[in-house]
């Protein structure tokens, strides 16, 4: 049998003992000090919220387990970033026979197939990119999982590359 955490297992000790460790492992994954707080906070947060299910014998392999697929996720957040961004750099390169007006007309492009996106995809994609919002953040909105806010991004990028003729 288990003890409640509550009763012989404070939070507050549960927080003590492990908050610089978790940091340190999530700054394994990611170097940047302020999206390690953001993430070992956010699991905290998560382990409060829950904190009368946790057993005192697992309740730090939880706390690693957690920031390791938050790292993961933020990792992949990145990663669909940075090809939005190599993706937009293509179709909206500057080169010498390109006139303003023509780069105009492939923002409007661009602005056009988002809007015909159906959603939740085209939703989603907006969230991510024009209000910055993390993916946990949008999947607990729209009740799926941050692997499925990947895949809904992924979609909307595949139809612009289709659309604009960029191979991967």
């Amino acid at each position: 049998m288990h003890r409640e955490l509550t009763q012989t297992y404070s939070f507050e000790q549960l927080y003590k003992e492990n908050y610089a460790r978790l940091y340190y492992y999530a700054f394994r994954f990611i170097t940047d000090e302020e999206v390690c707080k953001d993430i070992v906070n956010d699991v905290f947060e998560k382990a409060w919220q829950h904190f009368g299910e946790l057993k005192p014998e697992t309740a730090s392999a939880y706390l690693y387990a957690q920031i390791r697929n938050r790292c993961i996720d933020h990792l992949r957040h990145l990663q669909v970033e940075e090809q939005y961004a190599d993706f937009y750099r293509v179709i909206t390169e500057e080169d010498m026979d390109t006139s303003p007006d023509e780069r105009e007309e492939r923002i409007r492009r661009i602005e056009a197939l988002i809007e015909q996106l159906t959603d939740p995809t085209k939703s989603i994609l907006k969230e991510c990119y024009y209000e910055n919002k993390k993916y946990q953040e949008v999947a607990e909105k729209w009740g799926i999982s941050t692997s499925g806010v990947k895949k809904h991004i992924m979609k909307a990028l595949k139809r612009l590359r289709e659309e604009f003729g960029i191979k991967k």
